[in-house]
């Protein structure tokens, strides 16, 4: 079957299962196209391939692969202010056995992955990277860990320069979240931290041990926040300058004799060097 047409076939299948009415915009149609479409350049078949998602949120994304024919694991603390309102997690965790998904609920700041290691034919991380308040290094290393030797990791990031972010810029507004969502967080902040660009995003997992399979900008947004005929504008920039869309893929592999990556103080001593004042050792 076509590919789009066993995307939509899943995507619908999906949003009649999901607990949150309009939680699935039109954007998770181009999203998964983009992931899909390159994973199976490197993924003979999706059926029965074994898929753990980390920091899965509710379960949007892993549904679609669910219903595309994966073994889906996933993973999260559930802990984002609206994951615990009105007996939200109940229904997630519901919706997940519904899907036939195996989710385990990580308590707080005790991120425990319960499944075999080296036996995940592809490890997911969808929008995490950008909160973390840590370096990535760690939740990469857990990627590989749980990745089979020659599976795939697959890393999803809004993108720190696209044009939104740089026209809010140049007309002298923050391309950073809302103040008054960081003003009014109560506990520790669960917004973006750091945002990336594609070539610090392929960084990240080249340093992390990772063999680059690809790296790429596609662009999911215009087609949920932009109408015609701004959105046909929007997309033609971004054909044009890919490094202006909207979000980014990284998807990498892991080598025969990968090793987590170390922590190595050296390096960290060199980095933060350059910017250390003169006369100060």
């Amino acid at each position: 079957m076509d590919l789009k047409v066993e995307l939509k076939k899943a995507l619908i299948d999906v949003q009649n299962a999901f607990p949150f009415d309009n939680y699935i915009g039109a954007n998770a149609y181009y999203e998964m196209y983009a992931i899909l479409r390159d994973l199976k350049k490197y993924l003979p078949g999706f059926e029965h391939k074994r898929l753990l998602d980390i920091g899965s949120g509710p379960m949007d994304i892993t549904g679609i692969f669910q219903m595309l024919g994966f073994q889906c694991y996933a993973v999260d603390d559930l802990s984002d202010p609206w994951h615990q309102r009105n007996d939200n997690t109940s229904k997630i965790k519901a919706y997940a056995e519904s899907l036939k998904i195996h989710f385990h609920h990580q308590a707080p700041d005790e991120y425990t992955i319960p499944f075999e290691t080296n036996s995940f034919d592809v490890v997911c991380s969808f929008a995490v990277i950008e909160h973390l308040h840590q370096s990535p290094r760690s939740l990469l290393n857990s990627m590989g860990t749980f990745a089979r030797t020659g599976g795939l990791l697959v890393v999803v990031m809004p993108n720190s320069v696209n044009l939104r972010k740089r026209l809010s810029v140049l007309t002298g507004r923050t391309n950073y979240p809302p103040v008054d969502m960081f003003f009014n967080s109560i506990g520790t902040w669960r917004g973006h931290v750091r945002e990336y660009t594609l070539q610090e995003t392929a960084y990240i997992c080249k340093e992390a041990g990772f063999e680059i399979l690809t790296s790429k900008t596609f662009e999911d947004l215009a087609y949920q926040k932009l109408k015609p005929p701004l959105r046909q504008l929007y997309l033609l920039l971004g054909n044009i300058v890919p490094t202006l869309r909207s979000s980014l893929l990284v998807i990498s592999r892991k080598p025969e004799g990968w090793e987590p990556a170390k922590e190595d103080p050296e390096a960290f001593r060199r980095a933060l060097a350059r910017n250390v004042p003169d006369g100060v050792s």
